[in-house]
């Protein structure tokens, strides 16, 4: 019983700061409109905010109830859409997508969605693990961002990593690119 104790008032602590995580990136997040970079802003304009129904919706949520029932990726159905329309706009056409489990190959990444442990060591081991395999075309996803300190920490140490040029923020996942020559950005959106 002791131990319940504790751990209700951690956990609620912990509620109670990803609550105040997410009204503070709602409050400064922004729009499509609040982007000075032309390639966020088609990116957002075109791919985030393309809330448009795609009959293969239906067929991805076949396969994302179906990764729920194996206990592996967990992703609300709008993420899920919007994972999608990610891979689908990524060039080079198709695009090589991996789950965070699969980076041992020794080919060059070009999309790769990174569901960790919730933790800062195995986000930042991932991330490590996929740099000397990423290239101007890569796209890193990683998923719950804000779900603990050491995500939020792992999170800030990505963002300022020297090959990070842009960094999209959307609360429930980050987005990282490697483009070169690009000034290093970092974007909050609301999504």
């Amino acid at each position: 019983m002791q131990i319940e104790m504790f751990y209700l008032p951690t956990f609620m602590g912990m509620l109670v700061q990803f609550f105040a995580d997410y009204i503070k990136h709602r409050l400064t997040a922004k729009s499509r409109h609040g982007t000075h970079s032309p390639f966020v802003y088609k990116l957002v304009d075109e791919v985030i905010y393309d809330f448009s129904a795609k009959k293969v919706y239906e067929d991805l949520e076949k396969q994302r109830k179906k990764l729920l029932n194996d206990d592996k990726v967990g992703l609300n159905p709008r993420l899920a859409q919007l994972i999608y329309r990610l891979a689908h706009n990524h060039p080079p056409q198709p695009a090589d997508i991996i789950v965070a489990q699969e980076i041992e190959s020794n080919h060059r990444l070009d999309f790769v969605f990174i569901e960790s442990e919730r933790t800062k060591e195995a986000t930042l081991n991932y991330f490590h693990t996929c740099l000397p395999k990423v290239h101007e075309g890569t796209l890193l996803i990683f998923n719950d961002i804000y779900r603990n300190k050491g995500m939020k920490e792992a999170w800030e140490e990505i963002k300022a990593h020297s090959q990070v040029t842009v960094t999209i923020d959307l609360f429930w996942i980050g987005l990282v690119y490697f483009k070169k020559g690009q000034v290093k950005e970092h974007f909050k959106i609301k999504f």
